[in-house]
């Protein structure tokens, strides 16, 4: 079944395209989206609700399933959640066109903001086929493919049905032959070469299932069996159950052993789907026995993998009634091309039953109020980043942010209440969380009791503001019973072929109630005048210049405990986004400027030469004249793009591309390596290593340097890892860092780095 790729003809689909095939490497500015013009002839809604209350209920079950319906429906069987893709275009449409109808919204001022940007890689799915001969007769059954890897393009790559990157000329892959069943690694043991080769295998997903075998290495064996044995292709089943201990395909499209698996370069690229057990039904198959009734298999998978590849948001205003002030809504678009009711259709129509709430009650919010639906979340949080570093100004007067981020359907036994999951600022410093408290209060108001967690680990699109300084939170349907059993993809049944509407069906009073608690921050949040931060208000400022760091993550967004840190100190937290140059205006009233690695997201395997980063004379001049007149820097560099966390990625061949800024302070980056992960401070009496035991560095991502002049403030080994120069007679210092680790001073809430980001911002505010 080849899939019919439809480009829906609204606004910015087509630029959206044109952004991958470019020649530039500069990502277009946001543009204004205009509402969809045939949406002027609709009638006129009705009076608005006399009664403040009455509003909430007038949220609608059957508007949020239809919602949910119409996003789970977008370029199905098309691959796994994946970004960067014409069906994630599709849904950004589909949202345009259903705010366009909000004739009120439209009256007071809906502006809508269309994002792109470039993603590392996105694999597209052409055609999934799968065919069964049954008694002399061919059927076809749904089946669905895989995207590669998400970080490493040669793994990636594997998943591409020619094996090219970037083309996406038809090159079917088929498989013809007789079937051959494995429920475990033991079957594949037992079988030989000429039993398989040639043959499709049909594997029981419980066998490769690293969540509930709670195994990592059985699967990856199993993986490695089948491979060997040369199968024409493979075809994964689940079966879905909701009893704890038992599969039900979690990751079965998007991280699997068949997705991460190294295997060597004379194995063969075969067709690898995945389909549900229950959709073999209508061609008499209803169990794993009933398998051997198929006498013949066909596959047909045509898969391209681009890099980089181009995705996008869709940002909506509604003016409030003091524009002064902002909240923000957001959820992630993901639920195109798969199963993705749950997570995130249910939280993408809970923001459009707050626009439509809003247009039927003709009601403004007491602020501007930003509902935004971000593009790959699945990758890095890029959308969410992406918004966060392009509406800096945005930041500054947003109260508060809510995601969310999602709808579950718990396990067997597993109770679930409504949670808002927010950044534990009590990492830093023991202070309270100021904005979940007030929506426990708020939504307490409406009949609804939520429960509140704070953690300094990932949850979701909030994470990116938390290194802003922006209130935030996540909300999800979820408990820590569920968490303690495992992950919580397995036990809320999301990133498997079952989140589906019909799960959305059984928790529909749960959306409801989630639909309530984002209209409540919507039209509560702003009414009253509480502190919602956490961190003084700023007296300094710092800047983070990212013009020429196209990786997201490698900025506040990624060091959130950075961005923190100074905000405890009372600093504002700036940046310029990438592809903005630096000017001098920028630099005004700054304390600290931090300087972010030169990195574009081409790897060196790429076949695409789109990029040329470097400094321009106009950037360096500007630079180095802010620190002649007495200004701070932070210089860095990073042998890698860097992930979460601070998880160390494919090669950096910009690193050398600092060198022209670092030169004019004496400074070069060189080759080499810095074996060492550790880093002592020099015995200098330096305030920057005031308290500082050691700072960890990232695992091979220093980058060695020489200075002409200048002070060792730490080494690895004999190599300087941070070192200061000082520069003109007015006091200018720049602090040279070999390794943009040094910001990811947080594993798993452990703050080892802490200690000298806070010497910094006590030094940046005493000079």
């Amino acid at each position: 079944m080849i899939k019919k790729v439809i480009l829906v003809l609204s606004l910015l689909t087509a630029s959206l395209a044109g952004c991958q095939a470019a020649s530039s490497p500069t990502i277009p500015t946001p543009t204004q989206a205009a509402l969809p013009a045939a949406c002027t002839s609709l009638p006129l809604q009705s009076s608005p609700i006399s009664k403040p209350g009455e509003i909430y209920d007038t949220i609608s079950k059957d508007s949020l399933l239809d919602h949910i319906e119409k996003l789970s429906a977008i370029q199905p069987y098309s691959g796994w959640r994946t970004s960067g893709t014409l069906g994630e275009a599709e849904a950004l449409d589909y949202v345009t066109n259903v705010l366009g109808e909000f004739l009120y919204l439209k009256r007071v001022g809906l502006e809508l903001e269309r994002q792109k940007f470039h993603i590392f890689n996105t694999t597209e799915q052409w055609e999934n086929s799968l065919l069964l001969t049954i008694v002399g007769k061919q059927v076809e059954v749904p089946a669905n493919g895989m995207r590669g890897s998400r970080y490493d393009l040669k793994l990636a790559l594997r998943f591409d049905s020619d094996g090219k990157l970037n083309d996406s000329d038809p090159n079917p892959l088929t498989a013809d032959g007789a079937v051959v069943l494995v429920r475990s690694i033991e079957d594949a043991e037992e079988l030989k070469l000429e039993a398989v080769t040639g043959k499709v295998v049909f594997v029981d997903y419980v066998a490769v299932d690293r969540i509930a075998l709670q195994n990592e290495q059985s699967p990856y064996q199993l993986v490695a069996r089948l491979f060997a044995l040369r199968p024409a292709g493979i075809v994964l089943v689940t079966h879905n159950s909701n009893k704890p201990g038992e599969s039900h395909g979690t990751f079965v499209g998007d991280s699997n052993a068949f997705i991460n698996a190294e295997t060597s370069q004379n194995t063969p690229v075969i067709p690898i789907l995945y389909t549900r057990l229950e959709d073999l039904s209508t061609v008499g198959i209803k169990s794993w026995e009933d398998l051997k009734k198929i006498e013949k298999v066909n596959l047909t998978w045509d898969a391209d993998v681009f890099s980089p590849a181009t995705s996008g948001n869709l940002v909506a205003r509604i003016p409030g009634s003091d524009p002064g002030k902002a909240m923000i809504l957001s959820a992630h678009i993901d639920s195109a091309n798969s199963p993705g009711a749950m997570d995130d259709g249910s939280g993408s129509a809970v923001l459009l039953e707050v626009a439509r709430v809003l247009d039927n009650a003709q009601t403004q919010p007491p602020v501007d109020l930003y509902l935004i639906w971000y593009g790959s979340e699945e990758v890095d949080l890029w959308g969410s980043n992406h918004f966060i570093a392009t509406h800096q100004n945005l930041l500054d007067r947003t109260l508060a942010m809510l995601q969310t981020d999602m709808l579950s359907h718990p396990l067997e036994g597993l109770g679930a209440e409504i949670y808002l999951n927010s950044w534990i600022y009590g990492e830093l410093e023991n202070k309270p969380a100021p904005w979940v408290d007030y929506m426990r209060e708020q939504t307490a108001s409406q009949g609804l009791q939520v429960f509140t967690e704070s953690s300094p680990y990932i949850n979701s699109d909030n994470w990116g503001y938390a290194g802003f300084n922006v209130p935030n939170a996540n909300m999800i349907y979820m408990s820590p019973e569920m968490e303690a059993l495992g992950s919580l993809h397995y036990t809320a049944h999301i990133h498997d072929p079952y989140d589906t509407v019909e799960q959305v069906k059984e928790e529909s009073d749960v959306l409801v109630k989630m639909a309530r608690v984002a209209l409540t921050a919507a039209l509560e949040t702003g009414q009253e005048t509480p502190e919602l931060r956490s961190n003084p208000k700023p007296k300094h400022r710092a800047l983070f210049i990212s013009s020429h760091t196209e990786a997201l993550l490698m900025s506040p967004a990624g060091f959130t405990e950075v961005g923190q840190t100074l905000a405890a100190k009372g600093f504002d937290i700036d940046m310029l986004p990438y592809g903005q140059p630096v000017t001098s205006a920028d630099l005004e009233k700054t304390d600290l400027v931090v300087v972010l690695p030169v990195i574009d997201l081409p790897s060196q395997e790429s076949d695409l030469n789109l990029y040329d980063e470097h400094w321009s004379e106009a950037e360096l001049t500007t630079l180095e004249d802010y620190i002649a007149q007495g200004g701070l820097l932070v210089l860095t560099n990073s042998a890698h793009r860097v992930g979460f966390v601070g998880r160390v990625l494919e090669a950096n061949e910009d690193w050398e591309k600092i060198n022209p800024l670092a030169e004019r302070f004496g400074v070069q980056y060189t080759t080499g390596n810095i074996k060492e992960n550790i880093a002592r401070p020099e015995k200098n009496g330096n305030l920057l290593m005031k308290e500082v035991a050691y700072l960890e560095l990232l695992e091979g991502n220093a980058i060695p340097f020489t200075m002409k002049t200048g002070e060792d403030l730490a080494k690895s080994n004999e190599q300087t890892v941070v070192g200061l120069v000082r520069y003109g007679d007015k006091g200018g210092q720049v602090i040279i860092l070999a390794d943009v680790g040094i910001m990811y001073f947080a594993k798993m809430g452990v703050p080892y780095n802490q200690p000298f980001w806070q010497n910094l911002a006590d030094y940046a505010c005493s000079r």
